[in-house]
C-alpha cells in the first residue's frame, strides 16, 4: 500500500514555536531560524513536487501517461479522464507485482478508493468480497468498471470477486402511522416505527431516534 507523505509547509513557524520561554521574543532569534530553516523548506517543496509527479496517487494528465508507459498500459481512449486511467493502473501495478494475494487486493481496493476502511471476506469455492466503506458513493459507473478491471487484473485466475461499494447511513424512522393506507409506512414497533397518524397524509416520515446500517452496491 501507498505511504501518503504529509507535505509539512510551516517549518519556521514550527521551529519558532520549540524556542525556549527565554528566547521565544527575541527578534534576532526568530530571524535567525527564518534563515535557518528556509533552505530545508525549498528541499522539501522540490522533493514532494518531484513525487507528486511520479506516483500513481497525485501525478495527473502526461505524467500519469508516463506512468502508464513504464507499466505499459496506455489510456483506453483519448479522453479518459484521469481517476479512471489511475485506477486502471493500479490493477496493473497489482499485476505486475503480485499474483492475487489478499494483501494486494485489499492494497489495490485501498489505492483506488482511499476509503474509511476496507472489508475482505472469503466464500467457498473460491470467491472472495471485497467491500470499499466510503463517506460518499461517487457513483460513477466508468469509475466502477475501471476498478472491477483492476481487481480482475490483480486477483489470482479462477478466483470469483464480489466487488462492492459501502455507505454508513442514518435510517431515520419516524413516528407515523400509514394513514392514507398507501403501504408506504409500516407501524411495527419491532422495525422501529411508530403508531401516530401522518396528519397531513403525503406519505412522509418524522424522524425518531434513528438506526445505524450501512448501503451496500454491488459493482
Amino acid at each position: 500500500m501507498a505511504i501518503r507523505i504529509t507535505k509539512i509547509t510551516a517549518h519556521a513557524t514550527d521551529a519558532k514555536a520549540r524556542l525556549p520561554g527565554w528566547l521565544i521574543n527575541s527578534n534576532n532569534y526568530r530571524a535567525f531560524l527564518d534563515v535557518l530553516v528556509a533552505p530545508y523548506q525549498d528541499i522539501e517543496d522540490l522533493l514532494i513536487s518531484m513525487l507528486d509527479g511520479h506516483s500513481i496517487d497525485t501525478a495527473i494528465g502526461v505524467q500519469l501517461d508516463v506512468i502508464g508507459r513504464i507499466l505499459d498500459s496506455a489510456r483506453t481512449s483519448a479522453g479518459q479522464p484521469d481517476e479512471d486511467y489511475r485506477t486502471q493502473l493500479y490493477g496493473r501495478a497489482a499485476e505486475l507485482s503480485k499474483a492475487g494475494e489478499v494483501e494486494t487486493l485489499i492494497s489495490t481496493w485501498l489505492g483506488i478508493w482511499e476509503p474509511i476502511r476496507v472489508l475482505y471476506d472469503e466464500f467457498q469455492p473460491a470467491a472472495f468480497e471485497l467491500i470499499a466503506e466510503l463517506a460518499v458513493d461517487p457513483g460513477d459507473p466508468d469509475q466502477d468498471a475501471a476498478a472491477v478491471a483492476a481487481i480482475a487484473r490483480a486477483k489470482a485466475g479462477g478466483v470469483r470477486p464480489i466487488l462492492a461499494i459501502g455507505v454508513p447511513i442514518l435510517f431515520l424512522w419516524g413516528d407515523s402511522a400509514d394513514a392514507d393506507g398507501s403501504g408506504d409506512l409500516p407501524d411495527d414497533a419491532d422495525t422501529g416505527w411508530g403508531d401516530s397518524a401522518d396528519a397531513d397524509a403525503n406519505g412522509d416520515i418524522t424522524p425518531g431516534a434513528g438506526k445505524g446500517g450501512n448501503f451496500t452496491r454491488i459493482l
